[in-house]
């Protein structure tokens, strides 16, 4: 009798209620990951992670856990992030693979081939994909096609220069992001896809990866069994998501629309033009069959250039702009520098990258761009391997997760000096006192790190190192509105937008 004045719901929330506390019973005293600091709501539950992702500011949030707890953090019941430099070779280790963690899925396109070198988790499939193609990706095969992204420059400087006679407030952020997709285009498709000439989006590229940066990132930190619902859902029902779906698509068509001319092309001797679709196709031609290396992986590559070697590169070029900006002496002394080299006959115009690199200060220049605003601001976060690990003096048993946030770890006053947080470009030249600059390079892990290391990364440098110093030499920009700071949107990649900028073009006599 006693039993049935009990209700089925209250039997559901008992359950529950008894259910909750065990667990957090657990996940505070007797899991593995107890004695690791953060976050109490983090400890017990993804919720924490995925608000904070949702925020777009997680490399402030960790940075902030960091200082407070040291360098590691648990900010999931299973998974924890780590800023101590000396982690690096340990979890990014080629030797010891630490394979990447579920929040990768959520990137996987619809397709039912190689998924692309960044989302695969497989190791095996990733190594043996990453030989095919390295070589395309060489500086040596990048710089094959330096005049095409001559090209890119002179119309960006071209339409600066226009800009300048006008005296209007530019957007810098957005120029830059046009300009490195139409870099793309000419590397991979052999022409620009014209948002600069047009001055929009034409392509609505740039609306894709608006929507799809954020939904994918926070359908990445979901428990598994959760984030294909999240994803599905967001493109289901909001109307902004069915139109940047839409433009995938169109992109998805006109890529494989693009290799099949090429392909057409290159049967037919047409032209000898040594863009990378070439160089992809060729591969394919000839040996293809062999290598199991389809028409259907090639236009993985190149729209994994689209959406993300795009996007990653005009996020460095606009740090390493903006903080030149935010630090005048900085900015006249490369000036300086550059104007040196081009009356010197050190430095050409259009910019050369074989003469770029040797200018010091400009490396440094450019390594502090990139080093306190990294275009990856997220942790990369990998499974320890079967037997556990040690990292940071820390036992971790295999299947938990870990990582380093390059926009934590770049910011280490043990390897960089005490000054760390600060832009100084003269470390670079001159370490501070007990800092080794071969230490500060292995730090930089804005590219990634180990086997997994992106294999973009030469377009990107190529880029940053012919863009700067011409944009340099050419113009003078100072930001519109000095009291005002830029915007970051951190999903994965930490975009900047609203740099607006008054540019003024030099004279020299």
């Amino acid at each position: 009798m006693l039993f049935e004045n009990i209700s089925l719901i209250q039997v559901a929330a008992t359950t529950i209620s008894i259910y909750l506390t065990c667990w957090i019973i657990y996940c505070r005293f007797f899991h593995p990951l107890r004695a690791t600091p953060g976050p109490f709501l983090a400890s017990i539950s993804r919720v924490w992670i995925v608000l904070k992702t949702m925020r777009g500011d997680m490399e402030h949030t960790q940075r902030a856990l960091h200082k407070k707890h040291g360098f590691l953090v648990r900010i999931a019941p299973n998974e924890v992030i780590c800023s101590d430099p000396e982690a690096i070779k340990v979890i990014y280790s080629t030797k010891t693979v630490f394979q990447k963690t579920d929040f990768y899925d959520a990137w996987i396109p619809p397709n039912n081939g190689y998924p692309g070198h960044f989302p695969t988790r497989d190791e095996k499939a990733h190594s043996e994909r990453r030989r095919i193609v390295n070589n395309v990706y060489s500086m040596t095969s990048v710089l094959q096609s330096e005049k095409s992204i001559d090209s890119c420059t002179q119309l960006f400087c071209g339409t600066m220069s226009e800009f300048s006679e006008k005296e209007k407030v530019v957007d810098l952020s957005l120029w830059v992001n046009f300009y490195a997709f139409d870099v793309v285009g000419e590397l991979f498709y052999g022409k620009m896809f014209g948002v600069m000439k047009e001055r929009k989006d034409i392509s609505n590229i740039m609306k894709v990866l608006e929507f799809i940066l954020p939904t994918f990132t926070v359908g990445g930190v979901l428990p598994s069994y959760l984030a294909k619902l999240y994803i599905f859902s967001s493109f289901l029902f909001s109307p902004s998501a069915r139109g940047a779906l839409g433009a995938a698509t169109k992109i998805q068509v006109a890529t494989e629309t693009a290799v099949g001319t090429r392909m057409k092309e290159i049967e037919e001797s047409k032209d000898d033009k040594r863009d990378m679709l070439r160089k992809l196709v060729e591969i394919n031609v000839d040996r293809g069959e062999k290598i199991n290396f389809t028409l259907g992986d090639i236009v993985v590559e190149s729209q994994t250039a689209v959406f993300a070697g795009a996007d990653t590169t005009a996020a460095a070029i606009n740090s390493i702009l903006y903080h030149l900006m935010r630090n005048p002496t900085a900015y006249k002394k490369l000036t300086v520098e550059i104007d040196a080299a081009v009356t010197a006959g050190t430095l050409s115009i259009p910019v050369a990258y074989s003469e770029a690199i040797k200018l010091p200060y400009l490396k440094g220049c450019v390594n502090e761009g990139m080093r306190l605003h990294p275009s990856v601001g997220f942790a990369m976060q990998r499974v320890v391997p079967t037997g556990g690990a040690i990292i940071s003096g820390f036992y971790f048993p295999e299947g938990y997760h870990v990582g380093i946030n390059p926009a934590v770890v770049q910011y280490d006053k043990e390897v960089f000096g005490p000054d760390a947080e600060n832009y100084n470009p003269e470390r670079w030249i001159e370490p501070p006192e007990g800092c080794d600059l071969a230490r500060m390079d292995k730090t930089m892990i804005q590219f990634g790190a180990g086997s997994r290391t992106c294999i973009g990364k030469n377009i990107s440098l190529s880029e940053i190192y012919k863009l700067v110093p011409q944009l340099v030499r050419l113009f003078h920009i100072r930001l519109a509105d000095p009291s005002k700071e830029w915007k970051t949107h951190n999903y994965w990649f930490n975009k900047q937008t609203d740099i607006q900028i008054y540019i003024e073009e030099r004279s020299f006599r």
